[in-house]
């Protein structure tokens, strides 16, 4: 019982998307619809399971319809209900979605869109202290790949090792103010 319905609300209160999660989703920005200010995310139906929550999200979108059908106000694409909440892959599967993704390089807009949304995001202050937690353990002194480099310059380019890369080099980093 940890699943609930949601709807993001137009200015005028009118729901534009109908949607079915658990924990954070509703905040979620990774959705292909508009993520609305927090005081128009308004949760529907709370404390379902998948499958109670799956049978409330096909009915509101039943309910309000669709607009790409012209059967209602909803911007959402489906008739709901699909997902896949609680669905283990096998090693096999996770191997053949590995290997299709190995190789693949992203648009200059893509990797822009990326970087605009990760600056969007908001950590709470517990999420920030378990994420330096988790860090302090990874990247402590030796495991750090960058642990103990530093950079050097020859008055043309820089370098970023632990030893000096050559006789003509110095410490510093040289910086492009062009």
């Amino acid at each position: 019982m940890e699943y609930y319905t949601y709807a993001y609300l137009r200015e005028d209160g009118t729901p534009y998307y109908i949607g079915k999660g658990k924990a954070g989703r509703i905040n979620n920005n990774l959705h292909n619809i508009n993520l609305p200010p927090e005081n128009r995310r308004i949760y529907l139906k709370k404390n379902l399971t998948d499958e109670e929550a799956r049978k409330h999200e096909v009915y509101m979108i039943a309910v309000l319809g669709r607009k790409d059908l012209g059967t209602g106000i909803l911007r959402n694409m489906t008739n709901g209900g699909e997902g896949c909440a609680g669905r283990v892959l096998t090693d096999e599967t996770k191997k053949k979605l590995s290997d299709s993704h190995k190789g693949r390089k992203k648009s200059v807009e893509h990797r822009k869109a990326l970087s605009e949304a990760a600056k969007k995001k908001i950590f709470t202050s517990e999420h920030r202290k378990n994420m330096s937690i988790g860090l302090k353990g990874i990247m402590a002194k030796e495991k750090n790949p960058s642990w103990g480099k530093k950079w050097w310059n020859n008055g043309i380019e820089c370098k970023f090792s632990r030893d000096c890369p050559g006789e003509d080099f110095s410490l510093g980093r040289l910086i492009n103010k062009g």
